[in-house]
């Protein structure tokens, strides 16, 4: 392919009037395309690539260079709920990157347990740990790991610690541990850190130690955020708790069993954003709750006092919604309680799908708002749910009122 051929227009125009052009190959702009330095790697080991959508677009983004390269690889992207949905193309004898409490060094592998395919998750850490909850196929395969001593070279994006590595350099470090023997990685390497460099050396770039990181400022606020307040509700609910073993605590629930199990939400509130009505039910699990995961939600064996079936409960959510209301949850599995409650699911927007903290610096949305800071009223509901309803209610008034400007 020529570079011409490669070349697409950017809608975006330039302080000149001129249109930005990338290349497609590497999507950096053509003036500083470095096609001519990925080389042609002829690995011996599968690699299946799983992007998060919101990687998809990242101009410094390290997959596609890797998916370029390799003359054994694939790349997919995709939504978390579409990944689930469909079925990978997952060979017999494949494992997953991925660092898991039972993840085995790749170092410590013998030949034999070296595996045919190797899937890699693209993204950050946050979107790999979010993909791997979502789609049951990753539970299912064996996990590695590395355990990089140095710091990663990906000077040009935040990265979580000093050691964290980019797609790139931890799929370059997994052939070289897997097939030491494959010539070119090297090279694919030095292409990495051309890209980096190439970066650091702009005009305008200002990465040094504790400097701006360039600001990735696409919140994409739904347009739906600008309609009536009145007929936006924001929901939160509870998963009806399952079983886990008390010596590893709530961090080691089991994920798996939870996803499996397709049970209705036991408690649930709501609100719709301008204050005129609320909605608050607990229903009636199929076992009685214990001690600890009553404490878990912060609620009381009183707040269950008046809890309902599960019919019931559909019945009063769909009568608490107007046709045309926009239902707005903090992720896709809240709207799957919704589903297996049998209750109605109105036209909704995820939370977790807007980039409202485009540079990764908080830990959630409530430590998010008090950097801002923009004011969460007090719940008016009881336990961690009204909790996170009020910053829920809060993330969505503050994303209206940035829309609006």
């Amino acid at each position: 392919m020529s570079r011409t051929s490669k070349v697409q227009q950017r809608s975006r125009t330039l302080p000149d009037g001129e249109y930005r052009q990338r290349c497609y190959g590497c999507y950096r702009p053509t003036q500083q395309c470095f096609c001519d330095f990925i080389p042609s790697v002829q690995n011996r080991t599968d690699i299946l690539i799983l992007q998060h959508q919101r990687e998809r677009s990242h101009p410094f983004n390290t997959a596609r260079i890797v998916n370029k390269a390799l003359q054994k690889s694939e790349l997919i992207f995709d939504r978390n709920e579409s990944f689930a949905k469909r079925e990978l193309p997952i060979y017999e004898g494949a494992a997953l990157l991925y660092p898991g409490k039972d993840a085995r060094l790749i170092d410590d592998l013998a030949e034999d347990e070296k595996p045919k395919q190797l899937v890699v998750i693209d993204g950050t850490w946050d979107q790999a740990r979010t993909l791997f909850r979502d789609v049951p196929q990753l539970q299912k395969l064996p996990q590695l790991k590395l355990a990089p001593t140095t710091p990663g070279q990906y000077r040009i994006r935040r990265e979580p610690t000093a050691t964290s590595l980019s797609t790139l350099e931890a799929t370059v470090q997994s052939l070289q541990q897997l097939e030491p023997e494959t010539i070119g990685l090297d090279l694919l390497l030095q292409a990495f850190d051309k890209m980096v460099q190439q970066q650091l050396d702009h005009p305008l770039a200002n990465y040094g130690d504790g400097s701006p990181r360039p600001k990735m400022e696409t919140l994409n606020i739904p347009a739906s955020f600008a309609r009536d307040l009145a007929s936006i509700v924001v929901a939160y609910g509870e998963a009806t708790p399952v079983s886990y073993q008390s010596a590893e605590g709530w961090s080691r629930l089991n994920r798996k069993k939870k996803l499996a199990a397709k049970l209705p939400p036991v408690f649930w509130v709501a609100e719709r954003l301008d204050g005129s009505a609320s909605f608050r039910q607990a229903i009636k699990p199929a076992d009685p709750i214990s001690i600890a995961n009553l404490n878990h939600m912060q609620l009381s064996e009183s707040d269950f006092e008046s809890a309902i079936s599960v019919e019931s409960f559909a019945e009063l959510w769909d009568q608490f919604l107007q046709p045309d209301d926009l239902l707005v949850v903090p992720n896709q599995k809240t709207i799957r309680l919704l589903n297996h409650a049998g209750a109605h699911v109105p036209v909704f927007e995820l939370l977790k799908a807007i980039n409202f903290d485009p540079r990764n610096e908080f830990s959630g949305a409530s430590e998010f708002l008090q950097s801002i800071p923009y004011p969460i009223a007090a719940p008016i509901h009881p336990g961690r749910a009204g909790k996170r309803l009020a910053v829920a209610l809060a993330l969505v008034k503050h994303l209206r009122s940035r829309r609006e400007r």
